[in-house]
């Protein structure tokens, strides 16, 4: 029942095309195993809609020089002289300084030369039945020298401390000075904010609409028929 429904609106459709008097030939394929008519779509013309902005205050952000290129005095540490290696001559201590009980012999009386006198030698001689006393030899000083008396005493002496000179390796460290130079410095920017007054205005804005379906998706038919018109045409005039 279907299928003669479709062929009665198929052949309507194909006498429809013939009294068009510009149609020379009518295709219609409604073939069976034919792929689905896409839909029919219509995309309308863009919109344009106005709307009155107000007046606005906006805050806008500047970089504004604050100082120009200058000189800054810097300090500077600056080597003069780098580490070394010297060698130093040290006073090492060997013995410290101590007391010893020493013995020692002093002088109690100093050598000394003394005048003593030789008495003269007599001798008894006899000269018949007298004794005479004879003298030998006379009398006389001699010079006679007396030793150095010495007497042996205890005494406490105080040694000094005794050093020993020793070249030691001595790391010298580096020697540097602080120095005022004046170096070129960068202009400095500081940022503000300014208030900034937008006028009220119109603003337009264009709207681009949805597409519009015309005609949904169709499936085919299976239906296919061919008529050539120009016979008919010809037959007519």
């Amino acid at each position: 029942m279907n299928l003669k429904r479709i062929m009665l609106c198929s052949l309507a459709t194909v006498g429809a095309s013939i009294c068009a008097p510009r149609a020379s030939a009518l295709d219609i394929d409604i073939g069976l195993g034919a792929p689905p008519r896409p839909p029919v779509v219509v995309q309308p013309p863009p919109q344009t809609t106005r709307r009155w902005v107000p007046e606005t205050v906006i805050k806008k952000e500047e970089r504004v020089l604050a100082s120009g290129p200058r000189h800054e005095r810097r300090e500077e540490r600056v080597l003069i002289e780098p580490a070394r290696i010297a060698k130093k001559e040290e006073r090492v201590l060997i013995a410290p300084e101590h007391v010893e009980r020493r013995s020692a012999q002093i002088v109690v009386a100093p050598e000394s030369v003394v005048r003593e006198w030789v008495p003269p030698v007599q001798d008894q001689v006899r000269v018949g039945p007298v004794s005479v006393t004879k003298t030998v030899r006379e009398g006389f000083y001699r010079d006679v020298v007396v030793p150095p008396v010495y007497k042996t005493v205890d005494r406490e002496v105080v040694v000094p401390a005794k050093y020993d000179i020793v070249v030691r390796e001595v790391e010298v460290p580096a020697r540097y000075e602080t120095r005022v130079i004046e170096v070129p410095a960068a202009p400095r920017y500081e940022t503000v904010y300014r208030d900034v007054v937008l006028p009220g205005h119109w603003e337009e804005s264009t709207v681009l609409p949805p597409p519009v379906v015309v005609a949904p998706a169709r499936p085919g038919i299976g239906l296919g028929i061919d008529i050539d018109l120009s016979k008919r045409r010809k037959d007519r005039d």
